[in-house]
């Protein structure tokens, strides 16, 4: 029978008032960047640099990728790696279909007199929107999850 394998760090309560803090910056940043990409799907243009695309650009990420690591032997802290990485990869899926520019042939309209690619690029946004919002719940879950363990624990 495999065991599980228990982290453990050691903090003084001073280090995990710091980490808690610090976390809930990071659901701060994480909660605005949302809240740009959110705007950039309602037509509004967004700023250079309020939404990086890239998962290690972001203040988010910078936290998690930088003084974040300190956590790193938690699993806790592990799992939100995937979903943060998930976002931005959802969101650069978002901004392409948003930002294509392409001009469709003559034959391309007569082709879809209908407007079926239009309604098919619609669906895909609407569809890519909804999975940013899932992602980002699963990411601020996994946020949570890591505060209480940091909170419940005396000793990781």
């Amino acid at each position: 029978m495999l065991m599980p394998v228990i982290a453990h760090i050691d903090l003084s309560p001073a280090e995990r008032e710091k980490f808690l803090q610090q976390i809930g910056r990071a659901k701060t940043a994480h909660l605005r960047w949302r809240a740009y990409a959110q705007a950039l799907l309602s037509g509004h243009d967004i700023e250079e640099g309020h939404l990086p695309l890239e998962h290690d650009e972001c203040q988010f990420g910078r936290w998690y990728y930088g003084a974040g690591q300190a956590l790193r032997t938690l699993p806790e802290f592990r799992a939100i790696d995937a979903p943060h990485q998930q976002l931005h990869q959802v969101c650069m899926d978002l901004f392409n279909l948003l930002k294509r520019s392409e001009t469709p042939s003559l034959w391309q309209r007569i082709i879809d007199l209908a407007g079926k690619g239009d309604r098919k690029k619609t669906a895909e946004i609407q569809s890519k929107a909804a999975l940013l919002t899932r992602v980002s719940g699963e990411l601020l879950r996994a946020l949570e999850t890591l505060e209480r363990q940091l909170q419940d624990t005396k000793n990781l």
